[in-house]
């Protein structure tokens, strides 16, 4: 049955007037903390050992840390590299469902690798992992969960895109995903299988900072406050409060506050430290970085995107320069919707139709033997729902 269009009709006036009053209230605060803003890194410096103070005592954190650029200039796209190497990698996963008659799992990885300036066409991969029975279950017995799914295709991302550097690519080499680098955020994995994938994680991310391989994240129209936050520390401190005291209003995404900022196309901000603690993240997960990218190729329009990178990165203006050029130029490619392009290319590859996991549900029962295939059917439920 459609939706009750009616219904949605009834409020939608009211629906329209409290969302543009939101926006109303979004653009006062985001004036209030632009305020705020100028006056808390003005003195980078003291607003970091503000931060710091605020590390060694609390165990969950997610906020901004101002490194050595100043924090209120905006930095225009530097001279493309002539040659340079680009890997994009996504992924996209069927979950087990215990409404199907076979409860299993895939996972599914894109990958395209274009050696810009060698004239070569792009190399392009898809690598299909079908999850063995001891993956996609506890060791109480359920089926894992989305979350712990998905890290398992972050898992798969990672190490393709090793698999797929090679001393012959020209340098720089960059890579890029989709998202933060941090994949362990959302994770509810536990115990050894918990273990097993950071151990995994860890030993990529060295690996791939040996050999000099870039590696970024890159997250389109983000929600994140990091900047709020961080300037939520500064304003307890200068106000004698515990640093964990909630401040109304101080919760607005960033690029409310650095819209102003980065007002022209290919402009990014200063780069900051991800300062990102909780209970699900291993206290040896690598150090990121992060700037916000206006990638929009109007001056009326802009469009601000955070690119991750890990810490070390940005400890050569080199390395951080030839990051900006690369994914600004990608981004251009899609100009009316400013996105990078192999990371689109990516996707295409990647994505798994509801019509495919159904084939590889098929061709997984026509391997059983006949008498437990009889056995073996979908949820009364998943049955029902399928019918027109």
């Amino acid at each position: 049955m459609p939706l009750n269009y009616a219904s949605v009709d009834k409020n939608a006036s009211q629906y329209a007037q409290q969302a543009q009053d939101w926006l109303l209230e979004c653009k006062k605060i985001a004036g209030q903390l632009n305020t705020l803003y100028d006056e808390a890194v003005s003195d980078p410096e003291r607003l970091r050992q503000m931060i710091e103070l605020v590390q060694e005592s609390k165990s969950n954190l997610y906020l901004a840390k101002p490194l050595q650029e100043d924090p209120l200039r905006s930095y225009p796209a530097p001279t493309l590299p002539d040659n340079y190497t680009l890997l994009s990698a996504d992924g996209s996963q069927i979950a087990p469902s215990r409404h199907r008659a076979l409860q299993f799992g895939v996972v599914n990885v894109g990958l395209i690798k274009a050696r810009i300036g060698s004239g070569e066409a792009p190399q392009i991969w898809v690598e299909t992992e079908l999850l063995t029975p001891q993956q996609i279950q506890t060791s109480e017995g359920n089926l894992i969960s989305e979350d712990e799914i998905a890290l398992l295709r972050d898992l798969a991302e990672r190490k393709r895109i090793r698999q797929a550097v090679s001393s012959e690519d020209a340098e720089p080499v960059i890579t890029l995903t989709d998202g933060p680098l941090d994949i362990f955020y959302r994770s509810t994995i536990q115990g050894e299988r918990e273990q097993q994938v950071q151990r995994d994680i860890s030993e990529i991310d060295e690996d791939l900072r040996r050999r000099g391989v870039l590696t970024a994240g890159y997250i389109d129209k983000h929600g994140s406050a990091m900047l709020s936050r961080m300037l939520a520390v500064f304003q307890c401190k200068r106000q004698g409060l515990p640093p964990d005291k909630k401040t109304d209003g101080l919760n607005l995404s960033d690029r409310f506050i650095l819209r102003d900022i980065l007002d022209q196309p290919g402009e990014r901000s200063a780069i900051f430290e991800a300062i990102s603690r909780g209970p699900k993240k291993p206290a040896n997960s690598g150090a990121v970085a992060f700037f916000y990218l206006n990638v929009s190729g109007a001056e009326d329009e802009p469009c601000l995107v955070r690119v991750e990178f890990p810490l070390w990165v940005s400890e050569s203006p080199r390395l951080v320069d030839a990051l900006h050029a690369v994914i600004y130029r990608e981004a251009q490619v899609l100009d009316s919707h400013p996105y990078p392009y192999l990371l689109h290319r990516a996707h295409e590859l990647a994505v798994v139709r509801r019509i495919e996991a159904d084939e590889v549900e098929a061709m997984l029962q026509s391997q059983l033997d006949p008498q437990f295939r009889a056995r073996q059917r979908q949820s009364n439920k998943s049955y029902l729902k399928g019918l027109s």
